[in-house]
């Protein structure tokens, strides 16, 4: 049996990182469910030879590229396997992430991503949910 990938285990970790972040700092348990299913579309990619579609093509891409270029491979994922619930699991995880990393809509609540995620944990609950669906689906 060969051993777990980097991308396994480093997802793995995010994972058990965002549990023991959720009650205290829930913007980093939502940033970290986020980064958990990265590293599982990762995985994914490296297990069919294809990671190299989610590396991009020079040294100046952003990481913004590589975001997008990652969200374009789980929607090409998706619709080859019929896995809908993939493709917005994905993209719910990836858009509250930026709200937690970047305040995306937060700045008119005046309102900082721990104070948002602390009185939304219903929420929290749901990207680690949607976690489930990515690492169910690519695992």
């Amino acid at each position: 049996m060969c051993s777990p990938s980097v991308y396994r285990r480093q997802a793995e970790s995010n994972e058990q990182t965002a549990l023991a972040a959720k009650n205290g700092f829930p913007d980093w348990a939502v940033i970290m469910c986020f980064y958990a299913a990265l590293h599982w579309v990762n995985d994914y990619a490296f297990h069919q030879r294809e990671i190299e579609e989610l590396e991009g093509t020079d040294d100046k891409d952003s990481s913004q590229n590589l975001h997008k270029l990652r969200r374009l491979y789980v929607k090409k994922i998706s619709r080859i396997n019929n896995w809908r619930d993939l493709e917005e699991a994905y993209e719910l995880l990836f858009r509250a992430s930026m709200t937690a990393r970047y305040l995306r809509g937060l700045e008119s609540l005046n309102r900082t991503a721990r104070e948002h995620y602390s009185n939304n944990k219903s929420f929290v609950q749901n990207c680690f949910d949607y976690l489930a669906i990515v690492k169910s689906r690519l695992s």
